[in-house]
């Protein structure tokens, strides 16, 4: 036997195995257990290895401790092994790989004690090394079952014990995937262990993630003519976010009414300002509904179904739980997440309670969704209290809708029963719908809304007549209201089945919904502006001009070129209907003295780039700030201003490009080393954003020295103090950054820092007045990562500067450009949600401003643009 971990010993500390983690082995070595007998392929079955099945992990509280190990199981080939790399360096874990554990405890891989001892034994010392790994990394562990196809027996039942306390995830991918990873023929035979392995593995996990594959490159800025070949790695970066927004809401705690407080450390920090705020308590809403079998379809365009809603509804009807149909819900599940950033609404259909086994389907597709984390789920409320309340308890983090559809007067008080039962039982919404026959209907569901809205206690209440004649009372209801995307509506024929299938089936779309708000005076038209020195060239307008006609807001946004920002901002403040301005250079820092209020990563920062008017304040005279309801609930609202919000969001875009842009192999260490070129309002922002991605070795090269000293001392006396603690991550409060300047190109790098694999440039590339644009590039030896990195460069009017050059004709392939055109909408997503209280049309805007791009000789570049548009089908959201 080996030094190595020994799986008979619980408590001795083994090495950290190595991160290339599992080996590759063909499909039929891990099919030999078939040819032997049964009683050689698994271990005996007795009353002591093998405990009750139920309650199944799927039924038991999801609570976890913030530290809780994790545990990926799963078919080979399903992913787990690049996923487990993914997570280790986000949630600052170690990788223990049971098939590696294994072969250090027995001096043999799976097959070769197998070959030996017989598949019994290897099952018994397989399940011997899982418990004790389970027991020793208990921990700070993401924990890989690798090399076994199907667990026996005994490895359930540890696996389903661990799971009363820890997130069992077990990951699934498209077969066709699997198949071609393991390098066989018998495709056949393949699906037959699919079929044998998948309940195994769901019998002893309580959550689900399905590996989409990424077939397309994720990402194209300025350098594919310059770059032919796309880094491989930017293809899975989508599924890298979509597995860490995944496991975010696995590792959150939640109060049933309250907000979600993230893992520690955050994993998918919601850094956008709605990201604070819990989607239920805000006013007028929107939900898509989306069936299950559109979704499934793989032509549908998940990005324009959703296009301004605040959450996406899956519905999904109430069949038998079958294998293909579980996968099918699991599938869409994850299809939906790596296309939006809005909530998922995981509705089953009411099923009937005239037969038994309805009521068991109808359960068993609700516990079924709820193994994927969604943000919101529903249940029947004319389910037996026991079955309801089960399905509380096992919610994790996903907030339970109450529903109920019944053709029962709103004036019956078996509406006000049924929410206090809701409310009682753990609910954290209501959701109560009622066939329309009258216009009538209208006026009585009003009535019942004020009654419950004086209620002392209440939760959430969303409330609708459904049909034809119910369009009114869905467009007034207040939370979370039901549409269905145009494109449906325009197909008359399916429509009219749709609602004969399903008579909750919503006869609104969301321009529809919007446009009656301002038609009704319950919204005003807005006036936006830019307002800088250089904003006559700003592509901000046709952005947010595309966003607001997408979502149906009658709004404008415009420019204002100015040199003096008092006086035009003081004309601004004189319209009734002015909604909020960005601020441009040279007034980000100057403009902080005109806010009456700021968010705290403005005032972290230093400077701000966006101002909204603030039209009601507090009891107390206060300004709400962003964590505050009442800042979102008067935007779209005319008025006197009272007072000025401030914030910044130029942050939140240079965060974005460089987590889009990091390789693995350059992911965010201890050791990392990020360079800023400037040091004005834009530069404090990318420090900010290096602090945020856990950047703590930060160089700062400007060509006033003073001014970088100024910086330094700005950002070293911010994280020194206590209250640093709420901006940054826990893994920044370690240990205080270091900060090291530059006098001049010629200075060698500092010995101490690594070179950096992060360089962000925030100095003006145009002429502003009569200050000639710098020209700026970088010296050969400051850009000596064998690894490359991200340059990220923030002007947009000029994309082939000198630095951009430098970087495509120098520097090697591993070096990803990213620009202004990057930039301005990963920024302008955050700024739209300040101006206007929704979610923004994220791929909208980035088309808007690729398709409106013009040099500063007002030439476009076709090429560019068709090769960066074509690239949007594999982006992130």
């Amino acid at each position: 036997m080996s030094d190595g971990y020994d799986g008979q010993t619980p408590g001795r500390q083994p090495t950290m195995p190595s991160a290339t983690i599992a080996t590759k082995r063909t499909f039929a070595t891990m099919r030999e257990d078939d040819s032997a007998p049964s009683s050689a392929r698994s271990s005996p079955r007795s009353r002591g290895v093998t405990p009750a099945p139920a309650p199944s992990p799927t039924e038991c509280r999801r609570i976890f401790d913030s530290r809780a190990s994790i545990v990926l199981v799963g078919i080979p080939g399903a992913g787990k092994s690049t996923l487990s790399l993914m997570a280790a360096a986000a949630c600052q874990r170690r990788i223990v790989d049971i098939e590696t554990l294994f072969s250090q405890a027995t001096g043999r891989s799976m097959t070769e004690y197998q070959k030996q001892f017989g598949g019994s034994n290897r099952n018994l010392r397989h399940a011997e090394v899982l418990q004790n790994a389970l027991h020793t990394f208990d921990k700070g562990a993401i924990i890989v079952c690798n090399g076994i196809y199907r667990l026996d027996a005994k490895s359930q039942a540890i696996l389903h014990e661990f799971a009363k306390t820890h997130p069992v995830i077990h990951v699934l991918r498209e077969s066709r995937s699997v198949y071609q990873y393991l390098d066989t023929a018998e495709e056949s035979k393949l699906q037959h262990v699919l079929a044998v392995s998948t309940p195994t593995f769901r019998r002893c996990s309580n959550y689900e993630f399905y590996n989409l594959d990424e077939t397309r490159a994720a990402h194209h800025s300025v350098t594919p003519a310059h770059q032919p070949a796309v880094p491989a790695f930017l293809t899975l970066k989508r599924a890298e976010r979509t597995f860490f927004k995944y496991l975010s809401l696995i590792l959150s705690s939640q109060n049933t009414h309250g907000k979600v407080q993230s893992a520690t450390p955050p994993i998918e920090p919601g850094h956008f300002p709605l990201s604070y705020l819990a989607t239920e308590q805000r006013s007028y809403t929107c939900a898509v509904q989306v069936l299950l079998s559109d979704v499934v379809l793989e032509e549908i365009d998940i990005e324009e179904l959703e296009f301004g809603c605040d959450a996406f509804e899956l519905v999904v009807e109430p069949d038998q739980l079958t294998l293909h149909r579980a996968e099918d819900i699991t599938k869409s599940i994850f299809k939906v997440r790596r296309s939006t950033v809005i909530p998922i609404i995981y509705h089953v259909m009411p099923a009937g309670r005239s037969l038994e086994y309805a009521k068991s389907s109808y359960l068993s597709s609700v516990r079924h969704g709820l193994r994927m984390a969604p943000e919101f789920a529903t249940i029947d409320l004319t389910m037996d209290e026991e079955d309801i309340m089960a399905i509380v308890l096992a919610r994790g983090s996903t907030k339970i809708i109450g529903h109920l559809h019944s053709d029962k007067d709103w004036y019956h008080p078996f509406w006000i029963e049924k929410y206090n039962m809701a409310m009682q039982l753990g609910c954290s919404v209501v959701r109560f719908t009622r066939p329309a026959k009258f216009m009538d209907d209208n006026a009585a569901i009003q009535s019942f809304r004020n009654t419950i809205f004086a209620k002392p206690r209440k939760i959430p209440l969303i409330c609708y007549n459904t049909g034809r004649a119910g369009r009114r009372s869905a467009c007034f209801n207040q939370v979370l209201t039901p549409v269905i995307p145009e494109a449906l509506m325009k197909d008359g024929a399916d429509f009219e089945k749709r609602v004969r299938h399903n008579p909750e089936t919503s006869w609104l779309t969301v321009q529809e919904a919007t446009h009656i708000l301002y038609a009704s005076f319950t919204y005003d038209p807005m006036e936006f502006y830019i307002l800088g020195a250089s904003a006559g060239y700003s592509l901000s307008p046709v952005m947010h001009n595309a966003a607001y006609k997408t979502c149906g807001m009658p709004h404008h946004f415009d420019r204002l070129q100015t040199t003096t920002l008092n006086d035009s901002l003081a004309e601004l403040l004189r319209k009734p209907n002015f909604g909020g301005t960005a601020i441009s250079q040279p007034f980000k820092i100057k403009a902080i003295s005109l806010a009456h209020s700021i968010s705290r990563h403005a005032q972290a920062i230093g400077a701000i780039n966006t101002l909204i008017p603030v039209r009601h304040l507090n009891d107390d005279g206060s300004v709400p700030d962003a964590d505050d309801i009442e800042l979102f609930q008067e935007r779209n609202q005319a008025g006197p201003v009272k007072a000025l919000y401030g914030d910044n969001t130029d942050w939140i875009g240079i965060r974005s490009c460089i987590r889009r842009s990091l390789s693995p192999a350059n992911a965010v260490r201890p050791t990392t080393c990020g360079l800023i070129i400037g040091a004005g309002g834009m530069a404090r922002a990318g420090v900010y954003a290096l602090l945020q991605l856990g950047v703590k070795d930060i160089v700062i090269f400007n060509r006033t020295y003073e001014n970088a000293e100024k910086l330094v001392a700005h950002f070293t006396q911010l994280t020194s103090k206590p209250s640093a603690a709420k901006l940054f991550p826990s893994f920044v409060q370690a240990s205080q950054p270091s900060f090291q300047i530059l006098r001049s190109r010629e200075e060698t790098w500092p010995e101490h820092f690594r070179a950096p694999t992060i360089i962000v440039s925030c100095i003006p590339t145009d002429p502003i007045g009569d200050t000639p644009s710098p020209q700026f590039t970088l010296p050969p030896h400051w850009m000596q990562s064998p690894t490359g990195g991200v340059v990220v460069e923030l002007t947009y009017r000029t994309l082939n500067t000198p630095l951009m050059k430098q970087v495509r004709e120098e520097a090697s392939a591993s070096w990803i450009c990213m620009d202004g055109l990057d930039l301005l909408p990963e920024q302008g997503f955050a700024q739209f949600e300040l101006f206007t209280g929704r979610r923004a049309p994220r791929r909208i805007m980035r088309e808007e401003v690729l398709k409106c791009w013009t040099d500063e000789q007002g030439h476009s570049n076709p090429t560019m643009v068709r090769t960066r548009l074509e690239a949007m089908e594999g982006q992130e959201p």
